[in-house]
């Protein structure tokens, strides 16, 4: 058995409380005129830039796990183990939040609303949380593949894939978006998720070759610490002057913040104290992630209260408070059931 590595842990709750206030601002902003509140806009936008960088770090730690070539697992693992999870996963719970969608719309409840929430999940019509399952099982998927590819193809080539995809579905589209130009030439924006998964090949290759080279350690915690200071500081301060463009998790600032964090996380593999209450609060994260949008959008599509409803240095706090307590406790809950622990969660 492989030492567990307590800073995956780390990441791995920190992202998923990121991932809560994500979605506790953007609750609010796809469903609000925000033009008609400029100055919550600005802390909404800053709030964004700070906790993006949550979904890049999940991928980065799923590439770290099943690309490292020192981990032996098979293409039948992955299939029937950790494929297997993510399905259920969108249907145990894609189908009843598809009902609830539609609940919310209709206000009343028909039998023929299971069928079509069936037919919801399998058009990737669910809540909007869920689609990060069909990008993780999509790339589950190629995991074999990319596994085979990477030990077979010579690494400066990998290095030139990352270029081009960071810059064809990152550089670029921000470039033309903050200039005003013409798209010539660019990839998907979706680019940038192959491009966080094969980071994390690279950090698993780093581990390898930097095991006991405690200088390099040393150094990386002592330089990325303040990089990441400074960048979030740069990224709030352009919020507050003006800045108002907006770009999903390709946006540049946002992958640089994503690499730093992960690599600081990296750089301290050490288990420290608490290993053991890191990974417990981590086997939580994926029902957390699952479950949390119940609790925002009961108060937001139900009760139609929102952190816009009273004044946002309360009310933001208590809202992310409230979905941080009920959804971990949630989580919790669900982890006491065999059956989902063992096939789902």
């Amino acid at each position: 058995m492989k030492e567990r590595e307590v800073f995956l842990d780390k990441l791995r709750v920190a992202a998923t409380c990121a991932v809560v206030l994500l979605h506790t601002v953007t609750g609010v902003m796809d469903t609000t005129d925000m033009s008609l509140y400029p100055a919550e806009k600005k802390v909404f936008l800053v709030i964004l830039d700070l906790v993006c960088w949550s979904v890049p770090v999940f991928l980065l730690i799923s590439g770290y796990l099943f690309l490292d070539p020192e981990r032996k697992i098979s293409s039948g693992q992955i299939l029937t183990k950790y494929c297997r999870r993510v399905a259920a996963a969108l249907f145990l719970f894609g189908v009843p939040y598809a009902c609830l969608e539609q609940l919310a719309v209709q206000r009343r409840f028909r039998w023929g609303m299971v069928g079509e929430a069936f037919r919801m999940v399998l058009r990737g019509e669910s809540w909007s949380h869920m689609w990060y399952l069909y990008l993780i099982l999509f790339l589950y998927l190629a995991t074999p593949f990319l596994r085979w590819a990477l030990a077979r193809v010579p690494r400066m080539a990998v290095y030139m894939l990352l270029a081009v995809l960071v810059t064809g579905s990152g550089i670029l589209p921000f470039v033309y978006r903050l200039f005003g130009l013409k798209e010539a030439v660019r990839l998907p924006d979706e680019g940038i998720y192959l491009f966080y998964y094969l980071c994390g090949w690279h950090f698993a290759i780093r581990k390898a070759e930097d095991r006991g080279e405690a200088d390099k350690k040393t150094m990386a915690g002592k330089i990325l610490p303040p990089a990441a200071l400074i960048l979030t500081l740069g990224m709030a301060c352009s919020r507050i002057f003006g800045y108002t463009l907006q770009m999903a998790y390709n946006y540049p600032f946002t992958t640089v913040l994503s690499l730093v964090l992960f690599g600081w996380g990296a750089s301290r593999r050490e288990a420290g104290k608490r290993a053991d209450l890191w990974g417990k609060a981590a086997a939580l994260s994926f029902a957390v992630y699952l479950i949390h949008p119940v609790f925002l959008n009961m108060a937001y599509k139900f009760f139609h209260v929102t952190p816009l409803s009273y004044p946002l240095g309360l009310s933001l706090p208590l809202f992310f408070g409230g979905a941080m307590l009920l959804s971990w406790t949630g989580a919790w809950l669900l982890r006491k059931l065999p059956p989902l622990t063992r096939y789902v969660l």
